[in-house]
């Protein structure tokens, strides 16, 4: 069995941790975008993508604050407690600035600018980038809710992008709701207040087609998006005494609408309600592994979810020639995917590992745990040294690093994914 070494997963834990403090409230970093004539300073409170200073060059410019990628790296605060115990009152303070940052970026009294302030600055050959002015102008109100993305500063994105993204706002209610949970000194008034606004926003839009979490067109039902959402209104009905009606309600139909992507190929979950017979995306099981449900259709030990991975693990054996031989393949957005090349994704396999650690812990299935440590040492045998930050892709065939060289998510994953191991041997060691 392919095992990962106990003291390289330390020193990893350590390192992401680490990295991930770096990318939140980063007011040490300054980012220049000579192409707009664009400088920006991050805010107390802001988690970026990346803290890489990069410009598609070839690695891309991720030096945003995304919300989907904020509200995952958020849930991950408590692990990088425990893996750096000194940096508490760091979190501690910076739980309560992301929380003051999100409430602002989604102020429904804000708008946006009459015209895109980077156009007298921006070089012509950078004008193809420029968001539109109308774009800007029209925010207000709820559209800011809308927003994949915004500047590190707090201010509207101003380039172009993919929008509108429903998944942000419900993956934030439920991290939020998650680590108040965790730790319960980070309540208060405002986090109650931000949890309520993404709530009654994910209420309203709940399961109309928009931009996947890829950030692909066209707009679709995508099974990442409903499930997500389905996830946070469903906790957040049970947050209120009695269970809060308009929210069940709007759960149990997205539960429903979600039974409709169900895959009859693979008996698994399509990608999207619109995706033909066999698609699937990795994606679909970082939504169930969000979720972390125990019983019922979404449950992580679900037939369903089972059949998901299970498809989407020999699609990718097949794809990738760093796969050959190995018992747990390296694991990729979809088979399509052709991104930076189309290659495995760190936050995928990463992913993989902690579901199939959380089924280890869950069921006492010793296969599943063996499964997770062969993921587990791939990663190391791919991943940089010494230990630090983990990089978005890692290539294909030689296992070299791909695209951005720091991502955040990335290192959360790995710090989920090291916790659901920890769980997992200390229910198998209590089952023997």
């Amino acid at each position: 069995m392919s095992v990962p070494d106990p003291g390289w997963i330390e020193a990893q834990r350590l390192g992401c941790a680490r990295a991930m403090r770096n990318a939140c409230s980063a007011r040490h970093l300054i980012r220049r975008r000579e192409g707009f004539g664009w400088t920006v300073r991050p805010a107390a409170g802001s988690i970026l993508a990346s803290p890489r200073v990069a410009g598609w060059d070839p690695e891309p410019d991720y030096f945003h604050h995304w919300i989907r990628d904020s509200a995952i790296v958020l849930r991950a605060v408590p692990l990088a407690i425990r893996a750096d115990p000194g940096s508490r009152p760091f979190w501690l303070r910076f739980v309560a600035d992301f929380i003051g940052f999100s409430l602002s970026i989604s102020d429904p009294d804000r708008r946006g600018p009459a015209t895109n302030p980077l156009r007298a600055s921006t070089r012509p050959d950078h004008g193809k980038f420029l968001r539109p002015d109308a774009e800007l102008a029209a925010l207000s109100g709820d559209a800011w809710q809308q927003e994949p993305r915004v500047a590190a500063d707090g201010s509207p994105d101003l380039e172009r992008w993919s929008r509108p993204q429903d998944d942000g706002p419900a993956l934030r209610a439920s991290a939020v709701m998650a680590v108040l949970k965790d730790l319960p000194e980070t309540a208060s008034r405002q986090a109650e207040v931000l949890i309520a606004r993404d709530l009654a926003h994910v209420l309203q839009v709940a399961g109309r087609p928009c931009i996947g979490p890829w950030e692909e067109d066209p707009p679709r039902r995508a099974s990442f998006t409903l499930l997500v959402q389905w996830d946070a209104l469903d906790r957040g009905s049970a947050r209120s005494s009695p269970p809060d009606r308009r929210m069940r309600e709007a759960a149990d139909r997205l539960a429903a609408l979600i039974e409709t992507a169900r895959d009859g190929t693979t008996g698994g979950w399509r990608e999207s309600i619109e995706a033909p017979e066999g698609r699937l995306d990795s994606a679909t099981c970082l939504a169930l592994l969000h979720a972390r449900r125990r019983h019922g259709p979404f449950a992580l030990t679900a037939p369903r979810t089972r059949a998901t991975a299970a498809a989407l693990e020999e699609t990718f054996a097949g794809l990738y020639p760093i796969n050959r031989g190995r018992r747990a393949p390296a694991i990729g957005r979809w088979a399509a995917d052709a991104y930076f090349g189309g290659n495995p994704w760190y936050p995928a396999t990463l992913g993989f590992a902690e579901l199939h650690y959380r089924i280890a812990a869950e069921t006492g299935d010793t296969d599943a745990f063996a499964k997770a440590e062969a993921w587990m040492q791939l990663i190391e045998t791919v991943a940089p040294r010494p230990a630090g930050p983990l990089p978005e892709q890692f290539d294909r065939s030689t296992g070299a690093p791909v695209s951005c060289l720091d991502l955040t998510w990335s290192a959360a994953a790995f710090l989920e994914a090291a916790a659901a191991r920890d769980a997992a041997l200390q229910a198998l060691a209590g089952a023997r």
